[in-house]
């Protein structure tokens, strides 16, 4: 087995890496949101304008 501080790390990275995961789907969500925003006013823009 490693020193304690090679554990620690060991488990700090085991409880960072899934956050990281988390924190990277919610910036991709939030795109996704906005991407789908846009298309709904362009939609409704040239619904408008015919």
């Amino acid at each position: 087995m490693g020193s304690p501080c090679e554990t620690e790390m060991r488990l700090t990275s085991l409880f960072t890496a899934p956050q990281e995961i988390l924190d990277e789907v919610v910036r991709e969500l939030h795109k996704v949101k906005d991407e789908i925003i846009n298309a709904i006013r362009q939609e409704i823009g040239r619904i408008s304008t015919s």
